[in-house]
């Protein structure tokens, strides 16, 4: 799994990932949904890198804890990717 690739979860719904993010030494995207043409949607989750009997496989996150911290980190790296908003 990397940035910029789509995954498809078990339930068959696609995903884009756009940042990525280690926590505890576990993966984990911020991923936005997408519709059936492929577009992105305003549906965002955070799913996590699991290995597997050697297969890679995507799993949402719930966890309030581990979501707090990973979008600090997002929020973080949007901010060096794009900037803060401020003109210079």
């Amino acid at each position: 799994m990397k940035v910029d690739t789509v995954v498809t979860l078990a339930n068959n719904k696609e995903y884009l990932l756009l940042l990525e993010s280690k926590l505890v030494g576990e993966d984990y995207f911020l991923a936005v949904l997408l519709d059936s043409r492929g577009e992105p949607t305003v549906d965002y989750a955070v799913l996590k890198k699991v290995i597997k009997d050697g297969e890679e496989y995507a799993q949402k996150i719930n966890n309030v804890e581990i979501l707090k911290e990973l979008l600090e980190d997002y929020g973080e790296q949007y901010a060096d990717l794009y900037g803060d908003g401020e003109e210079v």
